[in-house]
Parts: structure tokens; sequence; C-alpha cells
């Protein structure tokens, strides 16, 4: 019996191809999106996992009120004394490591190659705590030396080309530990590469004693680094918080004294499964830098789902709409003694075979796109990670789900024919009803999201690429003086060669970044960016004065701010004001000589701080470079020249301006190209499920168009016939689409201190972008059937 279903159901099929078709590619193209959001969303979740001690093992945070009145600030860092003073005094700390790094680079070099590589500081039982595992070397001894050092697989193989290279020794450029130490690192362990499913990335694992030797830390009111503890398995957590707590209090509370206030900092524990997803911070000071947000997760499985339930939807309408060519179908079997139940095993059967047609055909998409969404989400995902059998089976249950929504309904509403009415003809269309009318609506809705999505996603994107920063990035080189160098002589240096090269316009040194300090003046208190520059620095980068002059080179009385910093301190004539600072180097009080436009050196999803610029001839590292449009590739390549002869052992790299601005939207990017192409399927969907439907019409009404022919109609007002209910459909989608969109689109904006309007132009452009798509498909099939020869229509009556 099961066998005579699954006969009559391939013949049914292949006798209505087009709809099949339909069916079988909108299916596989959801199956299809579902499948690669479960590989994202597994992928995701599987960060860290691969410790052993993984249950067990949590990152400190630390939650403080840095002043009266502000807001609770959470990080996934500690300072230095936390860790052994919380091993000592909780007796359910079985262990704890400290790691410092993530975010920090260094110079590395043999007698042969030198390498600018990512650097790791870790207590001597890194590898008890976690499961990288050693090529070569003991795990237990490998940190134990203050000169010895763990490299990856990868960077011994660019260094030695081969793995097997403990005792072969490394030099560390300009570091101040390494100056300390007095003489070369020796490799004592090879590592394999961290996996990429790691929050902690490394290419070199330095002993944390070897960075004691230049910095030391006792004050338990810093929070700069990751502090990793393994619980035992039956510790309540939260009695160990309490605990941390306690011990905070009794040990921290001299230098609270001392400090003048309590910032009221209190610890709390993160699973390590759970960094990746919620890092707290984002430039590695807790040690951890591969971060991601759960919001990526939920948004593509929303899109991948969107995209399933259109398939889905065609199914059904197209189902339902043929129904009526079935209907005799139907009523025979009732007249010959099939029961219902029979009939909905029928048509079950033929959903099933057109859903596992598409299953498999999703996987073929699947495999040939994975390498183009691979670069689109920033993944590594493997062809292998398709055919595990777990994700397998968990997508073979999908499979089933979708058979009976997508099948279940149709066969019951073809079942529920009365045998009488359909052999006389007096059955109703059933896919004419508000069911079908309302997943049409359906359909649409979600695809007017999408392009909604899109259109601002664009507009956003392109107001960020277009917005005037308040200075000029374009032909701008940043690069740096690396490690702890002498800055002074070697910018005098590099400056003095510079000047002897056309194609270099002009050169300024300063801070890479700026440091956050409270600034007075005006007897008010500004939280203001401290940027320590020289006098080109405004001229490089085409920062506008608008008052005032810039500040002269070794004068460390003057300051130039920026027209936030004038608004905050509430200055009416800024010029020759007297500011205070936190800072060091800058002599209190300074005066400022000048006011810049306000000019935004990050991200736009930040305001522009309160700035402050000053000179004091001891540059963080920063260099840049304008170099001549006409002549770009011999002012790099004579910069380069330069460079290696002032520091002939650094790693010299450059970065473009522009392209670092470009950088902070990376993310969004990729978002955008995903949405866009998910719209494009969204709009393909439903103009395969409108043209199915509209197909279905034409056939089911061709007697009702020869006698409209006949009668006179024209061919515009048989196209208006099948337009106008559809079109209606749409309109109404677009309607309910638009307040929807809005919402989550200002949600996503708000993450922009500047931002365009979401404007009713965008919902217009919606709704005639739909209304085309419609109309273009409705009419090709309207006019082909207004065209035919009335008597051919009217021949089987």
């Amino acid at each position: 019996m099961l066998r005579n279903y699954f006969k009559i159901a391939l013949r049914h099929l292949w006798q209505n191809r087009l709809y099949s078709g339909i069916n079988v590619i909108g299916l596989a193209f959801g199956l299809g999106c579902v499948l690669l959001a479960i590989l994202y969303i597994r992928d995701e979740h599987s960060f860290d996992n691969f410790h052993q001690k993984s249950p067990h093992l949590y990152r400190i945070t630390t939650t403080a009120i840095p002043s009266k009145g502000e807001d609770p600030q959470t990080s996934g860092g500690t300072g230095q004394v936390q860790g052994p003073a919380f091993k000592a005094a909780v007796p359910e700390v079985e262990d704890y490591v400290r790691i410092m790094g993530g975010a920090i680079f260094g110079d590395i070099r043999t007698n042969r190659k030198a390498l600018k590589l990512q650097l790791l500081f870790a207590d001597s039982h890194f590898f008890d705590v976690f499961s990288f595992k050693l090529l070569h070397g003991n795990p237990k001894t490998v940190l134990n030396d203050v000169g010895s050092v763990v490299i990856t697989e990868k960077t011994a193989l660019k260094f030695f080309n081969s793995t097997n290279v403990v005792g072969q020794l490394l030099h560390m450029e300009a570091d101040p530990s390494a100056d300390r130490l007095g003489k070369p690192l020796v490799i004592s362990g090879v590592v394999e590469n961290p996996p990429k499913n790691s929050s902690i990335q490394f290419d070199v694992l330095h002993p944390f004693s070897f960075m004691e030797l230049s910095f030391t830390d006792t004050y338990w009111l810093n929070a700069y680094l990751g502090t990793f503890v393994v619980l035992n398995p039956k510790a309540d957590k939260s009695l160990v918080v309490k605990k941390f707590n306690q011990v905070h209090a009794r040990l921290a509370k001299d230098q609270i004294k001392e400090n003048g206030h309590d910032p009221q900092v209190t610890y709390g524990l993160q699973p390590i499964t759970d960094i990746h997803l919620y890092p707290l911070q984002t430039g590695g000071e807790g040690g951890a830098i591969n971060y991601s947000n759960p919001l990526y997760s939920y948004i593509f499985l929303g899109i991948a789902l969107f995209m399933l339930l259109m398939a889905s939807i065609n199914f059904v309408n197209i189902s339902i709409a043929s129904s009526l060519k079935r209907a005799k179908e139907v009523g025979i079997r009732k007249v010959t003694g099939s029961r219902q139940g029979q009939i909905i095993v029928q048509f079950l059967a033929e959903s099933a075979l057109l859903c596992v047609a598409a299953f498999f055909l999703a996987f073929v998409l699947v495999l040939l796109l994975l390498p183009v969404f691979n670069q689109l989400a920033n993944k590594e995902i493997l062809l292998s990670e398709v055919f595990e059998w777990k994700l397998f089976f968990a997508f073979s249950g999908l499979l089933l789900v979708n058979i009976l929504l997508s099948g279940l309904y149709p066969a019951f509403v073809l079942s529920k024919f009365n045998p009488t009415e359909v052999l006389y003809r007096k059955q109703k269309l059933s896919g004419s009803g508000f069911f079908g009318k309302s997943l049409v609506v359906l359909q649409f809705a979600l695809a007017a999201i999408l392009l909604i999505a899109s259109i601002v996603f664009y507009q956003q994107m392109n107001f960020v690429r277009t917005k005037d920063l308040g200075y000029n990035p374009y032909q701008v080189v940043r690069t740096y003086i690396s490690g702890n160098r002498e800055t002074k002589p070697l910018a005098e240096f590099i400056r003095n060669e510079v000047a002897k090269e056309p194609s270099i316009m002009q050169i300024s040194f300063g801070d890479e970044r700026g440091s956050n300090f409270k600034t007075k003046a005006n007897q008010r208190t500004v939280k203001s960016t401290y940027q320590n520059i020289d006098s080109n620095y405004l001229a490089v980068l085409g920062v506008r004065l608008k008052e005032g002059r810039s500040i002269l080179n070794a004068s460390k009385v003057e300051v130039v701010v920026n027209e936030m910093f004038v608004r905050e301190a509430g200055l009416e004539n800024p010029i020759g004001a007297l500011v205070t600072t936190e800072d060091f180097f800058l002599k209190s009080p300074a005066r400022i000589v000048g006011v810049v436009k306000d000019f935004h050196f990050g991200s736009l999803r930040e305001r522009i701080p309160p700035l402050v610029m000053a000179t004091n001839d001891v540059y963080n590292g920063g260099i840049w470079l304008k170099i001549d449009k006409n002549r770009q590739q011999e002012a790099l390549t004579a910069f380069e020249r330069i460079y290696r002869k002032a520091l002939p052992n650094a790693v010299y790299a450059y970065n473009f301006m522009d392209e670092l601005n470009n950088r902070d939207y990376l993310q969004e990017q990729r978002w955008q190209k995903i949405i866009g192409f998910a719209t494009l399927l969204s709009i393909i969907l439903c103009g395969m499920g409108l043209f199915g439907l509209t197909h279905l019409a034409i056939q089911q009404r061709t007697k009702e168009i020869g006698i409209r022919k006949v009668v006179g109609a024209s061919v515009p007002s048989i196209v208006v016939l099948f337009s106008n209910s559809f079109l209606k459909q749409v309109l109404v989608a677009v309607v309910i689409a638009s307040p929807i969109a809005y919402y989550f689109m200002e949600q996503w904006l708000q993450d922009f201190a500047y931002r365009i309007q979401v404007s009713w132009r965008i919902f217009g452009y919606t709704a005639l972008v739909m209304l085309f798509i419609s109309l273009l498909t409705i009419s090709y099939q309207a006019i082909k059937a207004a065209l035919r020869n009335p008597v051919d229509s009217l021949r089987s009556e």
C-alpha cells in the first residue's frame, strides 16, 4: 500500500513539474539557509568547550562604580593580586591562572628573520588549567624559567621550518622585560595552534614572571588582566563570590582609605564558555580577543527561518490552489471507498517526496555556498562539519517537522472535499479563502521587512562612508615606533630623512591613542581624552582650527582643545583659559592656545569626546605621513627605507587611515551583505510563489478569460482582473511590515551616536519595489493568457 502511495505521488509530481520545481527549489533554499544558520550557531556556541576543565573554569569579573552617581561598570579583568589572594583564602578555588595579552604585539626575531607576533603572559601552571596541547616540552615546567618561552606550531614553522625547536633562541626587541633579563629567550616548548574556537589566541607565550621583571602591581583597584579560576565541582558559586568580596574588603581597605573613596568593587564568576558571546570588553584586557555577540546568532536564525517559512508558504499555497485540479481525483477515491486518513497519507507522501528532494538539494547548495558563507560570516566552517551525524539527525528532525507543517494542512483540506459537490463541479477553490490570502500577505510582509532592513543598512553605511569626519584621512599613512624605545632621537632622525623625500609631504609624531583623564577648567571637571602630539599633527591630518593656533614643539604649558571640550567646560572665551589635568607630563596649569573643530577619530558609534592635545617630546610611538597621491608607491618605498635605517631590527608595518576607519565597521559590512542576499532570496521566493499561484489561477479561469475576450474584454482589463487581488495583498503586507521593520531598525541605529533618520520614503520605495515585482510576475502570465485565441479556451466547453 505504501509503495502504491509513493508510486502515485511520483507520477503526479512528474505531471506537474512546474509546481513541483517551484516547491523543491524554494524549500531547498529555505532548508539550506536553516542549515547554514545551525552551522553558524553551533560554531558560535562551541567556543572554549575543548578545555577539559571548562565545566568548572571561570573568569573573575570586576564590577565597580568609579565615582558617586556613575553607573556600575563590569569588566572581565582584575589586577595581579586577586588570583594568588583568592587561591590562598578560598578553599573552593583549586587552581588559578592570570593571563595578560590578547591585544599585545611584540617584535621577535632570530638571526635570520623578524616577525611581529601576538604575545600572551601567563602563570606557570597555564597548561594545568587550559587544554592547549604541547607538541614539544613538559607542560609542568615549560613556563618555570623567567627566560623561557613557548611558541605555537605556526610560529615555529615561520622561524625555523620545523616544530622540533626546543632550545633555540629568540630575541625580543625594545621590550623592558627583555632588557632587564639581559639575555635571549630560550624556547622551552611548542604548542599546537590555538583552535579557531578558542577565546584565547597567541603566537608567543611568556611566563608571568617575565612580565613582572618590568611591571609589578599590588593595587586591588586595578582591572586589566584576566584571572581564571578552577573551582571544586561541588562549590557553591554564590558562596565563592561572597568570599572573594570578603577577601577584597579585608585586604584592600588600606588602599581604599589611601585612595580617598571606595569605588564599591564587587566580583563575579563568568564561565569560560560564555566569554566569546559575552566578552564584557573588546580590547583584550581580560586576555580574550576572539569575541562575538549572541545577537548575531538570533538575527541569522531569524533570517533563515524567514526563508524557510516563505518557502513553506509557497508549498502550502500552491498545494491548496491546485486542489481544484485534483478535486475529481479525491471525489472518485472517496466514492470507491477510500477513507479520509488514506487520502491524507497519499498527499503527505507527495509532500514527503518533495521535502526529501529539497533536503538533499539543500545539502548540495550548502556545500557549494559554504566558502562564500565563510567569507561573509568570517567563519572557518569545514565541509566535514556538514556531515557530522548529530547535525544530520537534527536536520532530519527539522525535515520531518517541515513535512508535517507544509504537507498536513493541504492534505487535510483536500481530504475534506465532498465527493458529490466535486463530481458535480460545485466545490469551491480552497485557496481563495482568507487563510490562503493571509499566507500570501505574511510571505510578502517578511520580504518587505528584509527589504526595508537592507535599505536602512545601505543608507547608514553610506552615511558612515561619506560623513565628514572633521579631518582628511586620505593619503595619510599611519605607522609607529614599536617597543620601549627612546622616541625623541628616533623622531628627529626620521624627520630629517623625510625632509629629503619630495613624495612625503609632511610627517607628525604623537600618541597612537589617547588616554582618558579628568581635566579641570572654568571650575568644572571634564572627563576628557588627552593626546600627546607635535606641531605638525593638525596639518598632517587636515584638522581645522576654529580659533587660535597650533601648539609649539616642546611647549609643555600650551594645549589645544576641541569644540566638545569648550562646550563641556562652559568656556565662552577659551583662548587663554587655564586647564589642569592628571597627566604626569603636562605641566599644570596649561593655557589653551587653540580650538579645533570637532573631528572623529573613532567609530561613529561613539560620540566625539572632549579632547585635550599637548606636546612633551615623549611620544608613544605613533607616526603619521601625508604623502603625494601621485607618487604613492615612491613615498611608501622611501619611508620603508628610512624606517629600516632608523630601526634595523624592528618589524615595519603601516596602514592607510581610511582603511583603518573602514575596519571599525567590518561587522556591519558583513551583515549588510548577508541581509542583502537574504532580501534578494526572499524576493525570488515571493516571485516564484506568486508565479505558481498566478499560473494556477489562470488555468482554473481559462474559460472565463475566453468568454471575456468574446464579449470584448481588452488585454489590460484581463491583466487588472488578475492583478487586483494580489496587489492589494502586497500593499497590506507592506503596511504590516513597515512598523515592525521600523522598530527593529531604530533599535539597531541606536548603537550609533551619528546616524540617519528612517524616512517614510524608505517604506514608499519598498512598496514600489514589491508592487513592481508582483505586477511583473502577474502581468507576464496574464498577458500571455489574454492573447490566446478564445476558441482554444472554449473548445472543451
